[in-house]
């Protein structure tokens, strides 16, 4: 698969679209659309174009060397899904090292809640055995 088809798909399943729909949306059908995006059929400008309205970037993201990062985080201190463009400049290095360090504070805090909450009923289930 080529970068194209592959960004096509990254797009796509980070809106959570289905191929039907963005066949529907291009007015082709599923099969024409997976064929496009497995590589199989050729993209056309025409149809960079319309994914480009539909994913709102500009039609040469499709064409670019670097492939979209997405960010599936959707906890109360996300973004959303958004999707930013990986490169190797030091910025996007650093922005990348921040977003997983806070996507690693979040689940250690998670992990935290679930450990208290497994203590408290570890100790209510043995003050109910020793009733008995």
């Amino acid at each position: 698969m080529e970068k194209p088809q592959k960004i096509m798909r990254i797009l796509r399943e980070s809106k959570e679209y289905s191929q039907e729909y963005v066949a529907n949306v291009l007015n082709i059908n599923q099969k024409t659309y997976s064929s496009i995006e497995s590589g199989k059929s050729k993209l056309t400008v025409e149809r960079i174009n319309q994914l480009a309205d539909l994913y709102h970037v500009k039609p040469d993201y499709f064409l670019s060397e670097e492939l979209p990062v997405i960010n599936y985080n959707t906890g109360p201190n996300s973004h959303g899904g958004n999707f930013k463009t990986y490169n190797n400049n030091s910025s996007e290095t650093d922005f990348l090292k921040s977003v997983y360090e806070k996507m690693l504070q979040e689940k250690n805090q998670t992990i935290s809640n679930l450990e208290n909450q497994i203590e408290k009923l570890t100790t209510i289930i043995q003050e109910l055995t020793k009733v008995k």
